[in-house]
């Protein structure tokens, strides 16, 4: 499991821990808001801070921290659930992840405190009507949220304690119903099952059939998920799924157990061949009365994991009662499929709460009692997965410790190394190699539609040995046969086509973490399904390579160029997905009008970066992807932030690219993605970008630019906007001594260079009566120039007001301010970020002076504004939210 902790930085990382051993941790249980939760891409790329999810990790965070725990877990963005087989794990592992925290925090978003109320728990009757309404107690998947951790405490969304589990016992059980036992952590078992089924029959889910999914902890059972079963099927098949789990309560002998098998395929049709390699297997692990390993290793897409469920089949037949199939993706798929062992099996005590699953069905399988089994371990390919350490604190510490032994078994595992292979089994490996030519040609035969397709027995031949006989490449091959419907001569000379370009396949392109083996196979049948795209749907031809020059993960569809329709826009993606070049990232809720996003294979990118290369077409496309963020990543902003924040790392991926984007494409690129970290008060990463643009200008258009210029003073502000004034002021007098000499001392641009000195001389406490004067001398340049009511003629007013406040003329201040506030509500509307800046300056300025009652009002209407329009996590909301905290401190203080 990944668990949160926080960085040095001020952000969070993520760390992955063993299941069985994590460190201490607290969770989060909370309600999702649509679109504004951070995933776990978005955690792992620094992104998504603007959300109001990223507030709920704080609060997890900090509470934590008061209880002296490091380590945190929220479900949002410590699972990847664009990898289905990890959702699969972690909806089935989650209420375990309950039991073993040692705190749970339920944020209630929809419960408000009031803030002059600094204890919650005293004064139950400004928030009980609301806790009881609170819609945390409608929600399917948070039933498991309340019963199983051990300890779970509620807040308010100002993060103000409101009691636990056990204060507010009498509350939760007349909302909820579920018994008062239940919630005191009775074991579930005592209840019934039609009980258990009542407590989340007036719940719901976004999806109908997790509402059966959120009770497979509650039940203590495991399920494979099937989104599109619907809620009644879900349902039967939780309830014979319980049925199995009581019935393996039973003490019986498994010698009685009928034969049955936990094979998780149908047995494949179209298999063929693999004769010796078949024998082989059967003559060395399916023997009497003597305990057997073996390996079988091989590159991918060579058919190991074919050939193992093969001869499972075959072993079920003739040999074995009883074949067990253990994936070894990761250790959860492991404990998940040992738990269903030893369910089958009807393995005594599998089902209590504080059960060693693994010990359990090891010394089963390891007995006498069970005969003639035959376990198949699969993926056996991440080191650390079977052979790393899981518990530092106990023997055994790896999970082929819990492989079992017995004179009656035997294990088979397939993996792609060699080494591997000999790690698990040592001499006992079998390497599978290319399939023979007849059975290539068989495996050919059997997946292409129309026979008459392969009557050309020469091309035949000749596509089987461009191929090298690999059976996946087979099957694509076929693939493409029968959509297209052109015969194996006609995808042959397309073959010939591309090896008209000799250099198209002596160069290799490698995947180092899977496909390295496979290069120069996949460069061709990619080239081959890649022309006939562009003969067909040049629209999807067109994606693909657009798709090349940007980041290959998240592509939004928006940023995609527009086809001549939506109806062509979406059978040009739907071409690609169908040819497998991209894939479309599950979203948990999709809006009709939504964004649709894609992810592209990394082998699939290389290659048409690789293509694009060799046909000189890269720098054309590069130049359509900048074109195409420039009209989409504006200079920063308040305004849609929701939209433009998904472009910004494909922004920078191209900007990146300096071998073939030009220098001020890539400077005006990362220009705007300052501008826009800087809006989203990324202050760090907008400084870097600037830097990254100086350094281009600085080189290409010479350092007395006015472009040039401009980057200077980014820099300069985002330092600030840090708290480094020292820096800032340095950079800014040098931005404003250029500016005076290349564009003159009326130039807007030297006026805002001159406007932030001033500011970095007020920000260092020392200088405000010097700060005063350069304000107001910028302040009539600037009405000259700009006019009186610009807006940063407006803000220098805003910083003379401010300026005037540190000296303490409070009243000459408040005049200025309140001039400059109703100018800016006038001339930039309610909610722009600079009237807002009034607003909040004007209510410092009131609280200083005591004026408690006026500073309040101004506050709250600034902190709700400024929640709304930056979000509640940019630094200037969150500034202005601990102001007002400290003048409501304050006003208390002075009360007493």
């Amino acid at each position: 499991m990944r668990l949160l902790k926080r960085s040095p930085g001020g952000g969070f990382e993520l760390v992955s821990f063993s299941s069985d051993n994590p460190p201490p941790y607290a969770t989060l249980s909370h309600t999702w808001t649509e679109g504004q939760e951070v995933t776990y891409n978005e955690l792992v790329a620094g992104t998504g801070k603007h959300k109001t999810g990223y507030d709920k990790i704080h609060f997890c965070g900090e509470r934590a921290a008061a209880d002296g725990l490091e380590y945190f877990w929220v479900d949002t963005c410590c699972i990847d659930k664009s990898t289905s087989d990890e959702l699969s794990t972690a909806i089935n592992s989650m209420f375990r992840w309950y039991q073993h925290a040692s705190k749970c925090y339920v944020y209630l978003s929809d419960v408000l405190m009031p803030d002059e109320i600094s204890d919650a728990e005293a004064s139950p009757g400004a928030w009980h009507e609301a806790f009881r309404r609170s819609r945390w107690f409608t929600r399917g998947w948070t039933l498991q949220e309340l019963l199983a951790p051990p300890s779970v405490e509620f807040f308010c969304k100002q993060g103000k304690r409101l009691g636990s589990r056990v204060s507010l016992e009498q509350e939760i059980h007349e909302i909820t119903k579920i018994p008062v036992t239940a919630l005191r952590r009775q074991s579930l078992n005592k209840f019934s099952v039609e009980d258990r089924m009542s407590w989340v029959a007036t719940r719901s889910t976004t999806r109908e059939e997790d509402k059966v999914y959120c009770l497979l902890g509650v039940f203590g059972v495991f399920l494979s998920l099937i989104y599109g079963e619907g809620e009644a099927y879900a349902t039967l098949r939780l309830r014979e799924e319980i049925q199995k789990r009581q019935e393996g309560r039973g003490t019986g002998s498994s010698r009685n157990l009928p034969v049955f098998s936990l094979l998780p395929f149908p047995r494949n049709e179209h298999f063929v061949g693999r004769t010796v390699e078949l024998r082989s297997l059967e003559q060395y692990l399916l023997v009497s009365d003597t305990h057997r390993r073996m390996t079988i290793y091989g590159l991918g897409g060579c058919g190991k994991s074919a050939l193992a469920i093969e001869f499972a089949y075959r072993a079920l037949a003739t040999h074995a009662r009883l074949v067990f199939w253990v994936p070894a993706i990761s250790q959860e798929s492991f404990e998940l499929a040992y738990h269903d062992i030893g369910i089958r099996l009807r393995i005594p005590g599998i089902n209590d709460d504080n059960a060693d699953v693994k010990k359990l069905v090891r010394e089963t399988l390891s007995s006498e009692s069970v005969e003639n089994w035959l376990m198949i371990v699969d993926n056996a390919d991440d080191h650390e997965v079977l052979l790393g350490n899981t518990n530092s604190n106990s023997k055994p510490a790896r999970l082929r410790d819990y492989l079992p032994r017995s004179n009656r078994g035997a294990i088979l595992f397939t993996a792609r190394s060699r080494k591997m292979a000999g790690a698990l089994t040592q001499s006992s490996v079998l390497g599978l190699s290319d399939m023979s030519k007849p059975e290539a040609r068989q495996l050919l035969e059997l997946w292409t539609t129309q026979q008459t397709l392969l009557d050309d027995e020469t091309a035949v031949d000749e596509l089987l040995h461009a191929l090298t006989c690999l059976p996946l490449a087979i099957v694509q091959a076929a693939a493409f046969i029968n959509n297209n419907g052109v015969s194996v001569s006609g995808y042959t000379s397309l073959f010939r086509h591309a090896g008209a370009e000799p250099e198209l396949f002596s160069q290799t392109f490698h995947d180092p973490s899977r496909y390295e083996e496979l290069d120069s196979t996949i460069a061709k049948t990619w080239h081959i399904s890649f022309d006939q795209i562009r003969k067909q749907d040049q629209l999807a031809a067109d994606y693909l390579s657009f798709m090349a020059c940007i980041d290959r993960v998240n592509i939004p569809q928006s940023l995609l160029p527009p086809g001549a329709s939506m109806v062509q826009q979406t059978k040009a993606l739907g071409t690609l997905t169908g040819y497998a070049f991209i894939t479309e990232r599950l979203q948990v809720v999709q809006e009709p009008d939504g964004d649709r996003f894609f992810d592209m294979h990394r082998l699939v990118h290389m290659a048409s970066v690789w293509w694009l290369d060799r046909h000189n077409e890269r720098a054309t496309w590069v130049d359509a992807a900048v074109a195409q963020l420039k009209q989409l990543v504006p200079y920063g902003g308040h305004e849609n932030t929701e939209i433009w924040t998904k472009y910004l790392s494909h922004a920078i991926h191209v900007a990146g690219g300096h071998n073939v984007v030009g220098k001020a494409d890539s400077a005006s690129l990362l220009d705007r993605v300052g501008r826009c970290q800087a809006s989203l008060g990324q202050y760090l990463a907008a400084e870097t970008a600037h830097r990254q643009v100086l350094s281009i200008r600085e080189k290409t258009i010479g350092p007395e630019h006015p472009d040039t210029l401009i980057s200077m003073n980014e820099i300069a502000v985002a330092l600030s906007d840090q708290g480094k004034y020292a820096e800032a002021k340095k950079m800014h007098r040098e931005t404003l001594e250029l500016g005076k000499k290349v564009l003159g001392e009326e130039h807007p641009h030297t006026l805002t260079s001159m406007n932030n000195v001033a500011l970095a001389l007020s920000n260092q406490g020392e200088y405000y009566v010097e700060a005063e004067k350069m304000h107001r001398k910028t302040l009539e340049l600037k009405k000259e120039v700009l006019g009186e009511k610009h807006p940063s003629t407006l803000m220098s007013m805003n910083d003379i007001a401010v300026a005037l406040s540190d000296q303490g003329k409070y009243a000459e201040a408040e005049k200025m301010h309140r001039e400059t506030l109703e100018l800016k509500r006038k001339a930039l509307g309610e909610k722009h970020p600079h009237t807002l800046t009034s607003m909040y300056c004007l209510a410092h300025l009131l609280a200083k002076q005591l004026r408690y009652d006026d500073s309040s009002n101004l506050y709250e209407q600034a902190c709700a504004a400024y929640d709304t329009v930056l979000g509640e996590d940019h630094p200037k909301t969150r500034a202005c939210h601990q102001h007002y905290r400290q003048m409501l401190a304050l006003q208390e203080q002075d009360g007493k």
